[in-house]
């Protein structure tokens, strides 16, 4: 494909010459380079003066433009608030409302006991009488803030120690799930008692082992009066001790501070993973070679670069009022793993670029040759995490935005930072300078000549390295060891591509039953108090929720077809599958059976009605009608039934959209609503979020390598393959039992970033690979960023281990997912790929590149990081002189550094020499 390659060979030689101009630009003035970027960096850092954490769980974690919001709006404003005068949990508008609530179980095992049931009584009035202390000095109590309901507070399951249902227990006639008070009516109370509770043949309660017990607070109290209350209310809890009973409790924001609590209690482990991930950096670029060609202080460069780009970033954020949420806390990782990846590509470059006489040529060479890949990276980053930014999710939403911000910076950073840096490195190699001291140092004849001792001798002596083998560090040399030995040979290959067919169809699996939702439960403690309550909560009580089908729109109820519309629609949802047919709460048909019903006019009608709400047993009714300010109109009205007992999250997520869809196709105009569906509303969206900003983002992948590696084959390769790793991650998810929910779907976004810098790089050192033999320009590629590759998955997986460690669900679920994508991407990058490419890759490319011996130390077979300038006759011969093309070896090229007794002319260039019959042999250049 002639046109194709000339189109990428133009892009890279425009891309690549713009670098190479400011890879000169930085070799001329390193010092102000450097300054400047850290001053910008360190002068947006001072935005962090305005930094705001988020840890409302609620407000973060759910939807926030949900349809689940706007009905909630449309309730607020139409239904009054009567928490202070006549609460019902019925009536509960907010999934996130004021509360404190208590399970209770029995040391006996079974509660329905007069005994137990008046240890129960005793607790109440030992929680009702608990008080705390407001700042300004007054004393609060339960009384203050509680929610109210016939003249007292109101407590959610209060029955359980009425004297009427106290009689009941002693006579053995407790009717369930309803029992009958004389004084307050019908009182539902079966989901207050757990699913394990029996009744006998008559229908009779005969035991239950725990109860749920909601004491509502009123919406209209102080803020500061709840939080002091709510203080005690925990304090004391903590100290309960009773012989008769076991408690298990929470409270409105005890999420949000268990879940801050464990995300701050979890920071060290996040600062070890950090502290592991430099160490290695350090390491990767150690040089055992000499005190000159020493390259462990420009890991430590490529750490800073990122440490600043986090700054920066989060000082912009901070500035511009975006609020750091939990889930913002793995940021710093993430772009330490970025920086550590670029950074390593830069120096595989540099130690490509040897063979250069001067810094400014080296880094040209260096940003020539592989900022071209960092910006396709860094690019298809940015979009990437740019995509989630839209998220009806504040979680996602800010960590995209963060995290974006971060990935610019970090690509700053490394183009001015770590570029100046390598520079001034370069500077202090040419002098043969020691990379500690930075006093210059006599090679290791010279001083074994004088007589120094060994130590001194390892301590103090060097020279600058000639080639990419005396440039690279111990581990570098590892990847390009290990890869090709199995790439290359044919049964490896076929078991490589098996082995993939195997995780692809396991993925695929995976997506297709992977589970949806995010439990309040993950975000805690296993020894949280919070967590043992909620996963009572979840285990012993029953999922059923009362959903209401409430009206905006004024009928005239004394008509019989209002009521025929009505209860078409409580008889529609109670018919379906997914709610109970036993339960109806309709205000209207209790009225209209009542003795305060006159139905001879609207007005009489409405008289009545408010007649009807004046007997205790029917006052609660009250919340479930508007009434204008005329007094002969009802606006609004509210009926309830209750869903079944829903197995787990999706089908509260489907019975949330089934409900809605029986109020659209009704005749009468009503909606359907619950609190709950506030969190069920991520059952249902998450999954589609995750798919457009996934979506979004592999388009990006696609665009963004069409505009920079324009190769229809790179491109269907890279898209193909990060789609591959995308769908491995998705899919095993399922099996290490972790949901699909906003904090994971932030992980996933993530993770479309490590996969593209994994893909591109191989591919584009692929295609710049000399020579038509698809087996030895895969080995050229694999030689010149298998490094970079390796060592950035494997610090990254050396950090990220140390998070399996943590208690947090966050930390836990990013440490999973990133071993994920860690694992599968570099599998993909260095075993699948270059499989694939030896069968079915691109043609070479004809651009020229000055070749040196320097440069060239090992053959052109396997490294290949120039193409002489007569490559042409080179390639034509390739495939049948592969042998003849062999570099000579190093010592029949130029002498060893060790032998030029401190010479630095040595890097004399070399010409490949064809003749007409093949035979080709190296000529020095003319020019030398």
């Amino acid at each position: 494909m002639p046109q194709v390659n000339f189109l990428y060979e133009f892009v890279e030689k425009k891309i690549g010459s713009v670098f190479a101009r400011y890879g000169r630009f930085v070799a001329g003035h390193p010092w102000k380079v450097l300054i400047i970027a850290v001053a910008v960096n360190l002068a947006l850092g001072i935005g962090m003066v305005r930094f705001q954490i988020d840890i409302d769980a609620e407000h973060v974690y759910l939807p926030q433009d949900s349809q689940s919001k706007k009905d909630q709006i449309l309730i607020e404003n139409t239904f009054p608030d009567l928490t202070g005068s006549n609460y019902h949990p019925l009536y509960d508008v907010h999934f996130d409302n004021r509360w404190a609530r208590v399970i209770v179980r029995a040391k006996s095992g079974n509660l329905l006991t007069r005994t137990s049931l008046e240890a129960v009584k005793d607790f109440n009035t030992f929680l009702q009488t608990m008080t705390a202390t407001a700042d300004d000095g007054t004393i609060v109590t339960y009384n203050d803030i509680c929610a109210r309901a016939y003249g007292i507070c109101a407590v959610d399951g209060s029955i359980f120690w009425n004297n009427e249902f106290l009689a009941a227990v002693d006579a053995g006639n407790v009717t369930f799930p309803v029992f009958v008070s004389s004084i307050v009516g019908n009182v539902y109370y079966n989901l207050n008692v757990d699913k394990s509770a029996t009744t006998d043949a008559n229908g009779f309660l005969t035991q239950m082992e725990y109860i749920h017990l909601n004491y509502e607070l009123r919406k209209d109290a102080s803020d500061d009066n709840v939080m002091k209350w709510m203080d005690a209310f925990v304090d004391r809890m903590e100290a309960y001790n009773s012989d008769k009973l076991d408690i298990a409790y929470g409270h409105h924001t005890s999420i949000d501070e268990e879940l801050h609590k464990n995300v701050l209690g979890d920071i060290k482990w996040f600062a070890i993973t950090i502290l592991r991930m430099v160490i290695y950096a350090c390491l990767a670029t150690l040089s055992i070679r000499d005190v000159v060609s020493q390259r462990a202080m420009l890991g430590l460069a490529g750490i800073s670069a990122a440490a600043l780009a986090i700054l920066a970033s989060f000082g912009l954020c901070s500035a511009i009022g975006l609020e750091f949420v939990s889930i913002v806390g793995t940021v710093p990782f993430l772009i330490i793993g970025i920086g550590i990846d670029d950074m390593f590509l830069l120096l595989s470059a540099l130690a490509g670029a040897e063979g250069k006489d001067t810094v400014e040529d080296k880094m040209a060479a260096t940003l020539q040759t592989s900022c071209v890949s960092i910006t396709i990276s860094s690019l298809t980053d940015l979009i990437a995490f740019m995509s989630g930014v839209g998220s009806s999710f504040i979680a996602v939403r800010n960590f995209c935005a963060y995290t974006g911000v971060a990935v610019v910076f970090c690509y700053l950073n490394n183009i001015t930072i770590v570029a100046a840096a390598l520079s001034l490195n370069e500077r202090r190699v040419a002098a043969s300078r020691h990379f500690l001291t930075c006093r210059r140092v006599e090679t290791k004849p010279r001083l074994e000549g004088k007589g120094k001792s060994r130590p001194y001798i390892i301590c103090c002596s060097g020279s600058p390295p000639s080639n990419r083998e005396e440039a690279e560090s111990l581990l570098d040399k590892f990847p390009r060891w290990l890869f090709p030995k199995i790439v290359l040979k044919l049964p490896f290959k076929i078991l490589i591509i098996l082995l993939f067919l195997g995780y692809l169809a396991a993925g695929i699996y995976g997506c297709v039953y992977l589970k949806q939702g995010l439990e309040f439960t993950q975000l805690v403690q296993e020894d949280s108090y919070f967590f043992k309550y909620s996963d009572l909560l979840q285990t012993k009580f029953k999922r059923q929720y009362p959903i209401s089908f409430l009206t905006t729109q004024t009928y005239t109820y004394t008509d019989p077809n209002t009521k025929a519309l009505i209860d078409d629609v409580l008889s529609t949802a109670k018919a379906n599958d997914y709610f109970d047919d036993s339960f109806e709460s309709n205000w209207l048909t209790v009225y209209m059976a009542s003795a305060y019903y006159d139905g001879t006019s609207e007005t009489n009608f409405i008289n009545g009605f408010r007649s009807f709400i004046t007997d205790p047993k029917f006052v609660r009714y009250e919340n479930d009608v508007v009434i204008d300010s005329s007094g002969t109109k009802i606006t609004a009205s509210r009926y309830f039934v209750l869903s079944r007992v829903l197995v787990d999250s999706q089908e509260e997520g489907k019975m949330m959209l089934k409900a809605r869809e029986i109020a659209k196709n009704a005749e009468i105009n009503c909606l359907a609503f619950s609190p709950y569906f506030d969190v069920f509303e991520q059952y249902v969206s998450v999954l589609g979020q995750t798919l457009q900003s996934v979506g979004i983002a592999l388009a990006a992948v696609f665009i963004v390598t069409c505009l920079l590696m324009p190769h229809p084959v790179l491109i269907i390769f890279v898209t193909v393959a990060v789609t591959m790793i995308m769908v491995g991650v998705f899919g095993y998810m399922l099996y290490v039992d972790i949901a699909l929910s906003a904090i994971t779907m932030v992980q996933l976004i993530m993770c479309i970033g490590f996969s593209i810098d994994f893909t591109a790089h191989i591919c584009h050192g692929y295609i710049v690979a000399p020579g038509v033999d698809k087996n030895l320009r895969v080995e050229q590629a694999i030689d010149e960023v298998g490094a970079p590759i390796f060592h950035g998955a494997v610090s990254s997986l050396c950090g990220v281990v140390i998070l399996f460690a943590a208690t947090s669900y966050i930390f836990k679920t990013f440490a999973t997912i990133m071993c994920f994508v860690l694992l599968f991407g570099i599998a993909h990058a260095l075993l699948l790929l270059p499989v694939v490419l030896t069968w079915v890759g691109p043609g070479h490319l004809k651009m020229k590149r000055e070749l040196t011996p320097q440069n060239s130390h090992r053959n052109l077979g396997t490294s290949g990081h120039s193409v002489v300038s007569n490559g042409d006759a080179f390639m034509n011969n390739q495939a049948s002189h592969n042998e003849a093309l062999r570099s000579p070896k190093k010592s029949s090229v130029a002498p060893m550094n060790e032998d030029v007794m401190g010479f630095k002319e040595h890097s004399a260039n070399y010409d490949l020499d064809c003749k007409a019959d093949g035979e080709c042999s190296w000529k020095k250049s003319k020019a030398s």
